[in-house]
């Protein structure tokens, strides 16, 4: 389910504030790159976060293999 955002301002260093829309609390940066390039400040933009099943599963089996990797180097220095 998508969710509104209003762009608040442009920050130095490349940083956007969004405001959650229309209740305007908690703001929160993004990177200014995330955004259209001709967006100004006052826009009301959706979003939609969409989980990626296939690529969570991917990043878990890396972070296992690099784990089981590091554990395997830790066991040898102990000998």
């Amino acid at each position: 389910m998508p969710v509104r955002v209003q762009l608040d301002r442009f920050e130095s260093g490349g940083w956007a504030v969004l405001l959650p829309y229309p209740d305007g609390r908690r703001p929160f940066s993004v990177p200014r790159e995330m955004l259209p390039e001709e967006a100004a400040p006052g826009e009301v933009f959706e979003v939609c976060l969409e989980r990626d099943a296939a690529e969570t599963a991917r990043c878990a089996a890396e972070n296992r293999r690099l784990l089981e990797e590091l554990l395997g180097r830790s066991g040898e220095d102990e000998l």
